[in-house]
């Protein structure tokens, strides 16, 4: 499949982006409630999400591209480099986007994601700055958009806390 043209930009290409988003998370919350429950480690809950952006994402006009967990290549037009700001490696919990490098349209890199538990005494202020840099124009990653998804302990469930957009 071709990557959509006309609607990279558009408010229409960024809504249908987050409803993939969010139908995913409410396939995770109404099957994965134990995930949660028990508190399962964060890599675990996210991987269990990947799955279900994966076959959201597979049944949508973005089916050529991917679902990977904390996938660490691809900058700078080298498909093997490490993605990295002032020699700090950058890497998001869950990525969408086509692997490899195409001379003709750079990186297909489309949706980007961190997922913080609610309870995590860390806090998610460098999560939302990993977002933030992914979705900067001014860097060489260009994520069209990046979601930061709160694992609610108290209710059991994955929810957007915020929302960064190119």
């Amino acid at each position: 499949m071709v990557q959509p043209t006309g609607l990279i930009h558009s408010d229409e290409y960024i809504k249908e982006l987050e409803q993939l988003v969010e139908k995913a998370i409410i396939d995770f919350n109404c099957n994965e409630k134990y995930l949660v429950s028990r508190d399962l480690s964060e890599r675990c809950i996210c991987s269990k999400y990947a799955m279900y952006l994966e076959k959201t994402i597979s049944r949508s006009r973005f089916s050529d591209y991917h679902v990977d967990v904390e996938y660490n290549r691809g900058a700078t037009a080298n498909e093997y480099g490490v993605k990295r700001i002032n020699d700090k490696a950058i890497i998001v919990d869950l990525i969408v986007h086509k692997r490899g490098y195409n001379e003709e349209s750079g990186f297909g890199n489309l949706i980007c994601i961190e997922m913080k538990k609610s309870n995590d005494k860390r806090g998610s202020n460098a999560d939302k700055e990993r977002l933030s840099i992914m979705t900067n124009t001014s860097y060489s990653f260009c994520y069209k958009i990046g979601f930061l998804i709160v694992i609610d302990m108290k209710n059991n469930e994955l929810r957007v806390q915020k929302t960064f957009l190119k």
